[in-house]
């Protein structure tokens, strides 16, 4: 007898328990061509519970169980054809967990892990039939959520997923985009939802916002500026630098009215952009790494200009290069920085870094390492724009600091009547006078500001009152004993 036809059905069995195959074969006597039924039934159990996993892990995260990134594509197909069919709406909300690789450089990337499934847990919470949560990749999760009539409505939502994290003491930052609103593409939407998520992070961090058309705006001139950049430093090195310039602001000691150094300050001219604020350029340079190079050529060019300056001018002064944090914690950053004071012969005191307080948001221990190394080195190290980050007054002890630069945004108010600012500032130069630190005021404008600041012995000033930022020959003017020239040069 021979096969003619097979019939395979798998089912479940109450009875036994278990998946079963039942396979019947219709088979043919050779002899007097009669035909016969015959079926066997075979246990699958194992081959069914592996076939259902392969399906789950092809739609599903192995880690949260949520949701992947290939079911919301499957999933966004399906709702944007509805949408087109019912005129319905839909959002998109990215979220990011805040602070992300603090805890994996912290506590390990297993923390991290328990971190990302405990907001997981708290997002399925939500899950219903308009509303899907998908984990994205890394420490990023994805909630669509339908037939909406605004950003509103999923900000609401956003909220409160957001309240609920940081009841667990979890934080993020979330961004929303539109469907059709914003756009029907699903690459265009994830980059517009991306950029909302990604301008919480750069104000406040912990919240939710939904994108706007003035972030494609500032997301377009950030990638021409990164693009022109990164062509900037490709170029030959002398080609390259001469679009970029240093100019130097005078610090003036208050109580003397001597010059106490000068702060050298970067300054960038593009043929199409024109004078480009380093404010604009150095963030994109820090988040793409351009800073490295760009940081290294600025500080020998202000190393080489200072050895200048004291062999043809007998200059004693200070001068004072600002420092990324992402230039300090590369690895032959001290190797460079003493590298270069002894090619130039200069005495290192009267070289200075200039840092932020930025640089001890994450690993704090590494960075005081290396700046007490650069003490050891001799030169100075001024911490920028105290009173507007992380620090504290107490903090100040455990830093080898040789100079606090007080920001300018007290500065500012500091003749109100109200007298807050002033006290603050008071204080402020009191406690780093005992602890024989030299204080700086930034951005001081006019003579009003600079009494009070003599009032309360603040020991030197930097700002447009004495003198603006200056290129090379317009400092060697002041050097040659012309100090009215700053004053001049305002008018």
């Amino acid at each position: 007898m021979k096969p003619k036809k097979r019939q395979n059905e798998i089912f479940y069995s109450e009875e036994f328990k278990c998946w079963l195959k039942l396979i019947f074969d219709v088979v043919e006597d050779s002899k007097n061509h009669d035909e016969f039924l015959m079926g066997n039934i075979v246990d699958v159990s194992r081959e069914v519970e592996r076939d259902k996993q392969i399906e789950f892990f092809a739609f599903h995260d192995a880690l949260t169980g949520l949701s992947s990134r290939s079911k919301f594509e499957d999933d966004f197909e399906i709702w944007a054809k509805n949408s087109k069919d019912t005129d319905n709406k839909f959002g998109i909300l990215f979220i990011d967990i805040d602070n992300m690789k603090y805890v994996n450089d912290a506590h390990g990337h297993s923390k991290g892990d328990e971190l990302i499934c405990r907001v997981a847990e708290i997002l399925k919470r939500f899950e219903r039939d308009t509303i899907h949560v998908y984990r994205f990749g890394g420490d990023e999760f994805i909630v669509m959520v339908n037939h909406v009539d605004s950003h509103n409505t999923v900000v609401n939502i956003g909220d409160m997923l957001r309240e609920l994290c940081n009841a667990e003491g979890v934080e993020f930052s979330g961004g929303i985009s539109m469907y059709p609103e914003d756009s029907e593409n699903l690459e265009e939407l994830l980059k517009y939802a991306d950029m909302a998520m990604y301008d919480v992070k750069r104000t406040t961090k912990n919240n939710v916002g939904y994108f706007q058309a003035v972030m494609r705006d500032r997301f377009m001139n950030k990638i021409i500026i990164k693009n022109k950049l990164t062509a900037a430093f490709s170029k030959g090195e002398g080609e390259a630098h001469r679009d970029f310039e240093l100019h130097y602001q005078p610090q003036f000691d208050v109580s003397s009215n001597m010059l106490r150094g000068f702060e050298a300050l970067l300054r960038w001219h593009d043929d199409d952009l024109g004078w480009i604020s380093p404010e604009k350029f150095i963030p994109i340079a820090e988040e793409s790494k351009l800073v490295i190079p760009i940081g290294d050529w600025v500080l020998r060019e202000a190393v080489e200009t200072l050895a200048k300056w004291q062999k043809e001018f007998d200059f004693k002064g200070i001068m004072s290069v600002n420092v990324s944090p992402v230039q300090l914690k590369k690895d032959n950053f001290l190797f460079n920085l003493e590298s270069i004071v002894r090619e130039f012969k200069i005495p290192p005191e009267s070289l200075e870094i200039e840092i932020t307080e930025g640089v001890f948001i994450e690993n704090k221990e590494e960075i005081l390492g290396i700046l007490n190394c650069v003490r050891q080195l001799g030169i100075g190290i001024s911490l920028d724009d105290f009173g507007t980050g992380y620090s504290s007054l107490s903090y100040l002890q455990l830093l080898p600091i040789t100079t606090l630069k007080i920001d300018k945004s007290f500065i500012a108010n500091i003749t109100e009547k109200t007298g807050v600012e002033a006290n603050i500032t008071d204080s402020i130069v009191n406690m780093v006078t005992k602890m024989g630190l030299d204080t700086i005021a930034e951005g001081v404008e006019n003579s009003a500001q600079l009494d009070v600041l003599k009032n309360i012995k603040c020991k030197t000033v930097q700002g447009f009152l004495k003198g603006k930022p200056m290129n090379k020959s317009r400092c060697e003017q002041i050097l040659n004993g012309d100090y009215d020239l700053a004053d001049r040069i305002l008018e």
